[in-house]
Order: C-alpha cells, then sequence, then structure tokens
C-alpha cells in the first residue's frame, strides 16, 4: 500500500490493524495530498510531541490531532503559495500555436516567445511552475517582447494634455459648475478703505513693469532650502537641540525686551520669593493639553531638563500649548509646583521697517490663492481655470499661489477609480504649469505683468513630504515674459513684495494649535483666530508646535528654516478653518495677577494699530466638489513723516476682501 510505504521509508511502520493507514489514505483524498506530504508531517509532528506519546508508530489515539495538525501545515502553504506565486499568465506552446494560426503571430515572435516561455518556467511536480528569473530567462523575455538592451518597458507613447483633458466633464454638468454666488466677495478687513480694483496698486496702468519679489532665508539658516536638501535624517539629538535653542533664544528676547529682567532661574529651585524662569510648555498625560496637566520643562543649560507642575489659578488669562516656550513669573515653595502670577507668552522679532521714500509705503495688490486647484474627484483642474479668468479682471500687482497643487489626497491621484497613468509630474505641468504660462502670456498681450509666487505644500505628490519644505520647482520652470517675476519659495516661505514682508505656511498650524490649545479667556471677548496667529511670530517659530501634529512631518535637522527674524506685515495661513482676516497686535499684553510683581519698563513699547499685523486665512481654491475661495489684498499707500526707517503699518492700510471662485 502507498501510504505504508511512504511512512516505512520515513522510519514508521503501522501496527497490525490497519485503520490507521485508511484514516490517512482519506486525508490523502480529502487535502488532495501525495502521501509522502502526509508522512513528511508525521515525521514533524512527532518530532514536536514525542515528549507525550509512549510509541513512534501511528495508532488510532493520535489520529485526532494529527488531523488538525495537517490541516493547519496545508493551511499554510496555500496562504505561502498565495503570497509568493505571481499572478500572471505564462504562455505555452498550444496557446501560441493557436495564435501562429489566427496569424497574430509571426514565425519569428513565436519562436521567441516559446523560448521566453521555456525559460520562465521549471518542471515540477504537478506541472509548469514559476522559475527562477536568470539572465537567459530575461534576454529571452526581452526578445519576446521587443525591449532594447537598457531592459526598461518602452511605454507607447500618450498624450498626457488629452489624457487629463479627457476627465474634464462636459460644460455646465459638474458640482462645481453649478456652484453658486460665484464672484461675491465679502470685507474681512478695512471695510472703510477703497475696494480692490484693476491700476488700484503698484501697477498704475498697462505695461507697467512687474513689482519686484524678494525671497529671504532666516538668518541662522543662512540660505534658502535648496531643492536637493536631505530631508527626514533627523535624530533625537537635533530635536533637543532644537528645543534648547528656541529656549535660550526666548530667554535672550525677554532680557533684550525688559531691561532688569533675570530669566534664567531653574524651574525646580524652591523659594519663597518671586522668581523668573523660562520653561517650554508640556503635558502630563497622554491626553490633551488642560489647565490642571500643564508641567514646566526647563533647559538643560539651567534646570538640567527637570519639569515642575505649572499652576495657573491666580492667572486672569492664559494661551498654552505643547511646545511653547513661555517666561513665568511666580513662586515655587515646594520646588515641584510653581505658582505662576505673570506668564509672557511672546517675544516677537522686530517689525519691518523702511525709509519713508521706499516702495513699501506705497500702494499694492496682492491676491492669495490656497489649492487645491481641481475637484476631489477629477484632475481637470475646473477652479484654478476659474481663478485665473477672475484675477485676468482683477489685475492684481502678485499672485500668491499655495499648494497642494497636485494634491496626494485627491481621489484621482490616489487611484481610487483607476489607477493614473499620468506621472504626477505630467499632471502638474498640463494641470498647473501649462495653465499658468497660458495665462502670463494673455496677460502680457493685454499689458498686465503680474508676478507670481509659488509655495508648496506637504500633500502636494510632487514635493517631499516632510516640513520644512525645499521650492517646488526652480524659478527657470515657467516660461514667462520678459520682465514677469515668477518665485518658487520654500515652505514657509519668507519673501516681500515691493518691500511689503510676507509669511506663509501652508501647513496646517492654526488648526493643530486649535486642536492643542489650553486657554482661559479674560474678561470682554476674545478672537480666537487671531490669538491663534499670534502665537507664531511671538513664539519666532513657524511652526511651534511640539510634540508635532501627526500629519506635519516635522524634520527637526530642518529647524533653522522656521525661524522667524522680522514679524511680518502679512501672515498668510490657510487652513481647513473658516477664512478671515485679522489685525494682529505684535506683542500682546502679558497675563499677570495683581499680586505679580512689576516688570520693568520695555525698550520697544508698541503702538497698537501701527505695529500690527494682518494674518490671512484665505481659504481654499476647490471645496470637495464645489468652490471655495480666495484672499483679495489692497494695501493703500501712506506718507510716513520724518527723517529714518518708519513701520510699514500694514495694520493701517489693508483691506482684505474673501472673494468665492
Amino acid at each position: 500500500m502507498e501510504v505504508a510505504a511512504a511512512f516505512k521509508s520515513q522510519g514508521f511502520e503501522f501496527g497490525e490493524g490497519d485503520d490507521v493507514a485508511k484514516e490517512c489514505l482519506a486525508m490523502c483524498h480529502h487535502f488532495q495530498a501525495s502521501p509522502e506530504d502526509v508522512a513528511t508531517s508525521w515525521d514533524s509532528y512527532y518530532t514536536v510531541n514525542q515528549a507525550k506519546m509512549k510509541t513512534h508508530v501511528p495508532t488510532a489515539a493520535h489520529m485526532e490531532a494529527f488531523r488538525a495538525h495537517f490541516e493547519r501545515h496545508v493551511a499554510s502553504a496555500k496562504k505561502s503559495n498565495a503570497v509568493k506565486t505571481p499572478q500572471a499568465y505564462v504562455y505555452g506552446k498550444r496557446s501560441l500555436a493557436e495564435s501562429l494560426e489566427s496569424g497574430a503571430l509571426d514565425v519569428e515572435m513565436a519562436d521567441a516567445a516559446v523560448d521566453a516561455s521555456l525559460a520562465a518556467v521549471t518542471p515540477g511536480r504537478k506541472g509548469d511552475t514559476p522559475g527562477a528569473k536568470t539572465a537567459g530567462a530575461r534576454a529571452a523575455h526581452a526578445r519576446a517582447h521587443g525591449l532594447g538592451a537598457a531592459g526598461g518597458v518602452q511605454l507607447p507613447a500618450r498624450d498626457a494634455a488629452a489624457a487629463l483633458e479627457a476627465m474634464r466633464p462636459a460644460p455646465g454638468t459638474s458640482a462645481f459648475a453649478k456652484r453658486l454666488r460665484r464672484g461675491d466677495a465679502k470685507t474681512e478687513l478695512g471695510g472703510s478703505l477703497p475696494a480692490p480694483v484693476a491700476g488700484s496698486g503698484a501697477r498704475a496702468g498697462k505695461h507697467a513693469p512687474a513689482v519686484s519679489v524678494r525671497v529671504f532665508a532666516p538668518e541662522r539658516a543662512g540660505s534658502i532650502l535648496r531643492r536637493d536638501a536631505r530631508c527626514m535624517r533627523d535624530r533625537v539629538a537635533d530635536k533637543a537641540e532644537m528645543l534648547e535653542r528656541r529656549l535660550g533664544a526666548f530667554a535672550d528676547a525677554c532680557e533684550a525686551a525688559y531691561p532688569g529682567l533675570n530669566c534664567r532661574g531653574a524651574v525646580y529651585a524652591a523659594s519663597q520669593d518671586d522668581v523668573t524662569v523660562v520653561g517650554r510648555v508640556v503635558c502630563d498625560s497622554e491626553g490633551r493639553l488642560n489647565e490642571q496637566s500643564v508641567q514646566l520643562e526647563g533647559s538643560v543649560a539651567t534646570s538640567n531638563g527637570m519639569r515642575v507642575r505649572l499652576e495657573l489659578r491666580d492667572v486672569p488669562r492664559f494661551s498654552l500649548f505643547p511646545g511653547q516656550v513661555v517666561c513665568v513669573q511666580g513662586q515655587n515653595p515646594s520646588g515641584h509646583c510653581l505658582v505662576a502670577k505673570r506668564v509672557i507668552a511672546a517675544a516677537p522679532p522686530p517689525a519691518a521697517r523702511s525709509p519713508a521714500s521706499a516702495a513699501a509705503h506705497g500702494a499694492l495688490t496682492v491676491a492669495i490663492a490656497s489649492g487645491p486647484f481641481t475637484c476631489v474627484d477629477d484632475a481637470a483642474y475646473e477652479p484654478l481655470d476659474a481663478l485665473l479668468a477672475r484675477l485676468e479682471t482683477k489685475k492684481p500687482d502678485a499672485i500668491v499661489l499655495l499648494g497642494p497643487f497636485v494634491d496626494a489626497d485627491n481621489a484621482v491621484v490616489r487611484g481610487d477609480a483607476a489607477p493614473l497613468e499620468q506621472s504626477f509630474e505630467e499632471v502638474f505641468a498640463h494641470g498647473v504649469r501649462d495653465r499658468l504660462e497660458a495665462f502670463l502670456a494673455r496677460a502680457d498681450v493685454d499689458g498686465y505683468a503680474p508676478s507670481i509666487v509659488l509655495v508648496p505644500s506637504t500633500r502636494d505628490a510632487t514635493a517631499a513630504a516632510a516640513f520644512p519644505q525645499p521650492p517646488l520647482l526652480d524659478d527657470t520652470h515657467l516660461e514667462a515674459p520678459r520682465g514677469v517675476a515668477v518665485v518658487a519659495a520654500a515652505n514657509p516661505g519668507f519673501f516681500a513684495v515691493n518691500g511689503v514682508r510676507f509669511a506663509a505656511c501652508t501647513q496646517d498650524v492654526l488648526r493643530h494649535l486649535s486642536a492643542a490649545e489650553a486657554a482661559r479667556d479674560g474678561a470682554g471677548p476674545a478672537d480666537r483666530m487671531a490669538r491663534l496667529a499670534a502665537h507664531l511670530p511671538g513664539q519666532r517659530s513657524a511652526y511651534p508646535l511640539f510634540p508635532a501634529a501627526r500629519a506635519a512631518c516635522l524634520d527637526a535637522s530642518l529647524a533653522a528654516h522656521l525661524e522667524m527674524d522680522v514679524t511680518p506685515d502679512v501672515l498668510v495661513l490657510p487652513s481647513d478653518l473658516n477664512p478671515f482676516a485679522k489685525v494682529v497686535p505684535r506683542v500682546p499684553e502679558p497675563a499677570a495677577a495683581p499680586a505679580a510683581p512689576a516688570l520693568p519698563a520695555r525698550v520697544d513699547e508698541p503702538s497698537a494699530q501701527r505695529d500690527a499685523f494682518v494674518a490671512v486665512n484665505p481659504g481654499r481654491v476647490a471645496k470637495g466638489n464645489a468652490g471655495g475661495a480666495f484672499a483679495l489684498v489692497r494695501i493703500a499707500e501712506h506718507a510716513p513723516a520724518g527723517p529714518g526707517e518708519h513701520a510699514h503699518a500694514v495694520g493701517e492700510r489693508a483691506r482684505v476682501d474673501i472673494v468665492r471662485v
């Protein structure tokens, strides 16, 4: 009997009865296995369980457990084959002969294909199984499929522009085409100032020269983030250095702003007297920060990185989030709980200033639009077409376009419906670049020369998903008419348009701060969006939250490119939150309890509106399959009196309209 012979070859013999042999034969039929497979499985079963078995001879008492063991073995083998076996169709001689008879293949191609099929398989017990991809097999496969010596697959030529254009729905049928209130404008700021119209900015008439655009880099970074910068290589030491540097810089800024203030104390030092310390806000648990879970972590230099609980019961108002660096005045009688009397949460850099004759004090109009620029279910870029058509009528001096341009969350880019046959670079080239070049060509014919600034996003499929982020493309990547500036900035981007300082961060920092903030409002109304926007210059960082939000992709090794050396005149923070425009004081008044110690006079005492900046969330050009909005900023001209440099006072001069696409 075959079963008995197979077991004997493995060193196992059945007893006198034949019930065990019949059971093993039934297993062969049920699982479609050979007697050798069953015998080999019994060998492994006996090896594992020999300590519990009285004899190595298979008996009826062992069959139930052995059958379960063999069933698991068969299931595991099937699962392994399903993962490892390529799901590819291999032509055999018969199918190739049928193709020859039908005239689909000529004789030479058939011979090469037969060679390829034979080289790609090896004989096995149950027919042909996929074989190793040897050099001979690859050569035969190349001959059969007409591949070049380079070994790459020669894809058929295709027109990417035509393929993307084919995605465009019929005119008037899409949800975006049926949108309501298109072109409606809502004045968010400066309603008493004149509305922005064509020619109301720095370019007073046709054929006027384009406004200047200059990109800046933080002083410590030294230069603008290069496109070939290596990212996502940060270590724990990089994170520690970033936090330690922020603590030291904040302490230096506080002591410079309040001469005579010494904030270098240790957070853990017990004292009955008032102390002044600088530390980082941390949460004592894994949940969201709240008033009871706030701790203060000192620097390594002053406090060895130790933490104490921060008691805020006497502070009338505060706005705290993890990673925020603050200067606290209070008492720490026990050494492990600091009772705060005053919290200084902002030490902003100086405001931008220019001579009275500088272009920064003149009129300027800027359009600010943030992606996505196409509806979520297609790559037709209808919203971008509508935006550019609107800008042709408004004619702003400069256009700031913020990513994502090829949104990684787009259904077509993700391949939800069908695989995208075009590369992401082709989608950008034909969906965005070609449209911008056509827009600039039409504008040139009309005597209109706008300057364009492009800022990438971590959601861009064509860019590195790391933050800070290098520019999306080279400045020469777009063909623009002579005299027109097309500038690619980093993310965050710091640039000046005719001397007016802008800072733009496409990371949704407002939403991240909103989700992490713990706040107490004092008496009177509080503007939450203005309060959140004030944290960026106040912390001198474009992303002060730490630990960063999960989707932020923060790279601590590039933290120098997040630093703010100058408080911008216009801070652009695109977000999924509702669009807004706010005038934000550069230096908010520190919150203090009635019994707080006196604070030295500030060196650069701010002057309300004149020392404020404008924070703008322009919204998204496309929201799902519907239209979104963009921001149109008009800065009126003013003439400062007196010699020397003067603040730009954009808070007094700016009007911001949120316009529906």
